[in-house]
């Protein structure tokens, strides 16, 4: 089946009809100023070197090669090999433990940072399989749904910590619940459950949850992360170890024992997390190795251009109408009234034959350049694919630079620089792809890619942006959808910090004011006070020197004996209740519950 690759470029075949009329305008003109001399025939005899339609076949020449260097340009080509390729893989939940044991330093930087270091790799090593991502501690929290969209669960996991889940603790059953409302519950089979923990769970009904999974097709792999040794841990609310109820520190060991038992009951395998490269090759063997459901097929063609043809008879063409025998000089006695009539045709003609060289010159060029951008496009993909962003980048960048309207040279440069962290540049580039695109699903790409890159940098407001104007393109993407949903909440819990530190500053500030104010306050009495000591004293000094001093006499008793026995024998009755109840208080222990 033939087709254009750059059916755009047909356009141009427009030019030739408007050099029709130019020309049937020329011969019309060049005919009435003939007839105006006598018999046009007789007249057009007499001319020097005149041969009867020579210019009518050089125009044609001339059309027939700028049509053809157009249509070449439009590269008309035809697949000749269609390859189709079926898409196999499986649906893959990654469970990942957010408790407070996960900050344990036994293994560097952290467990929760390797943790996270693990599903990265898994996710560069994947092909066509879906993945999900659960955090869980104390409860669970479904934090990126079923998706091919890898990029988005590796940013989304880079944001990940305890805060994100507000009851601590480990219960690994209630993930595992989870992940079953997660599948698509009509399928017993293609289905796999990574569970990423250090085994310090808090729930004894893990293995029961397993074999459940087990029983609906679900496969259960585990992976240990920590030493059995283990590790104290650090309160971020009180910035010291953290203690448990007898106020001893809390360590937090690795439960190989749980974890192991969990991957039996699951028909799976259980992986102590050392070598991340080599657990998750193991984890990625293991997932290829069952069976795999269909997820559609993708037609690959290999193409056959004939460009070079049409190019050819364009040459051609042109060749053959340089070659045809032009007038010879006028004599000298010829008038110069009639050549000068019959140069006005010849003037023409060279217009026409310049504007079509000059077309030529311009198309050739258009190809040349053309043809380097897709080669390093090709170059750069390759290179992308063997996740050699840095290099792949520089070979986008030339493309570029030959065409900077190269909308895939654009928008694959800045997934390039995407990868290599360097949002900023990514987003400038992407920006630009998203103003050159000239349909909604490639200006949705864009937009989305855009928002990925706030994402990245915790910029809410902007990210949330961005995946509105995805959504004004192309409504029906869930993976925007879905990432517009995240980047709200994000955006309202930090308005909500900001309000809080807000809040904190200007209580501080009151306090400070009051206190000020109190100071100032306490200043003024005790000033007032001292005044007020002076005035007294001096008084009293007054009234001594008039006075002479007397024995002062005693003062009897208000009390009887008896009065003052039953009185101190009440007080002791108090003084006893008071012991009984602080020593009840004090064996009413109220145990502590784990939060780590």
């Amino acid at each position: 089946m033939f087709q254009f690759q750059h059916i755009g470029y047909l356009y141009t075949l427009a030019v030739v009809p408007l050099l029709l009329l130019l020309f049937v305008a020329v011969l019309y003109w060049r005919k009435r100023k003939l007839q105006k001399l006598g018999d046009e025939k007789l007249v057009a005899s007499q001319i020097q070197g005149y041969i009867s339609g020579r210019n009518t076949f050089r125009f044609i020449l001339m059309a027939v090669a700028l049509s053809a260097i157009i249509i070449g340009w439009a590269n008309l080509r035809a697949g000749d090999k269609s390859e189709k390729s079926e898409r196999k893989g499986v649906d893959v939940i990654v469970a990942l433990d957010v408790s407070k044991s996960m900050l344990a330093k036994d293994i560097q930087p952290d467990r929760l940072t390797r943790a996270k270091q693990l599903i990265m790799r898994m996710t560069d090593k994947m092909h066509n399989d879906r993945v999900a991502l659960i955090i869980f501690a104390g409860r669970s929290y479904l934090q990126v749904p079923l998706t091919v969209d890898y990029t988005s669960v590796k940013m989304l996991l880079q944001n990940v910590s305890p805060d994100m889940v507000p009851s601590q603790g480990t219960v690994i059953g209630d993930a595992i619940g989870m992940a079953m409302q997660t599948f698509t519950q009509n399928e017993q089979k293609y289905k796999s459950l990574i569970i990423i923990t250090d085994g310090e769970d808090h729930d004894d009904k893990a293995i029961d949850k397993t074999r459940e999974a087990a029983d609906a097709g679900v496969v259960v792999h585990t992976v240990g992360i920590g030493s059995p040794q283990g590790a104290t841990l650090y309160d971020p609310d009180t910035k010291s170890l953290k203690l448990d109820e007898d106020g001893n520190p809390v360590i937090s060991k690795l439960n190989e024992e749980e974890l192991r038992s969990i991957a039996s009951a699951g028909h799976g395998t259980y992986n102590l997390l050392q070598n991340t490269d080599e657990v998750a090759d193991k984890l990625i063997n293991s997932l290829e190795g069952m069976e795999q459901k269909s997820l559609g097929s993708v037609v690959y063609t290999d193409f056959t251009s004939y460009f070079q043809y049409f190019l050819f008879a364009g040459f051609l063409a042109l060749l053959i109408e340089w070659l045809l025998p032009g007038r010879r000089k006028a004599k000298k006695h010829v008038p110069h009234v009639s050549v000068g009539k019959v140069l006005i045709s010849k003037s023409a003609d060279t217009s026409v034959k310049t504007g079509a060289a000059a077309v030529l010159v311009f198309i050739l060029l258009s190809l040349t350049t053309q043809a380097q951008t897709n080669n390093y496009i090709l170059q750069g993909n390759k290179l992308y694919d063997q996740q050699k962003y840095k290099e792949a980048a520089d070979d986008y960048a030339k493309a570029v630079a030959k065409d900077p309207n190269n909308t895939s040279g654009l928008f694959n440069l800045s997934n390039s620089l995407y990868q290599q962290k360097k949002y900023d540049d990514s987003r400038k580039v992407m920006t630009e792809t998203a103003k050159l695109s000239k349909d909604k699903p490639s200006a949705a790409a864009a937009n989305y890619n855009i928002g990925n890159t706030y994402m990245s940098q915790q910029k809410w407001e902007d990210a949330v942006s961005s995946y509105k104007q995805t959504l004004r393109n192309n409504p029906q993407d869930v993976d925007a959808k879905y990432n517009l949903s995240y980047a709200e909440q994000m955006l309202k819990k930090q308005q909500q910090q900001q309000q809080k530190n807000d809040k904190n500053k200007q209580d501080k500030k009151d306090q400070k004011d009051q206190k000020d104010k109190k100071d100032e306050k306490k200043d003024d009495k005790d000033k007032n006070k001292d005044k007020n000591d002076k005035k007294d004293q001096d008084q009293k000094d007054d009234q001594n020197k008039d006075q002479q001093p007397q024995k002062p006499e005693s003062q009897p008793s208000k009390l009887s004996k008896q009065q003052a026995d039953q009185l101190l024998d009440a007080l002791q009755q108090e003084e006893k209740k008071l012991q009984d109840k602080m020593k009840k208080e004090k064996g009413n222990v109220v145990k502590m519950q784990k939060d780590w």
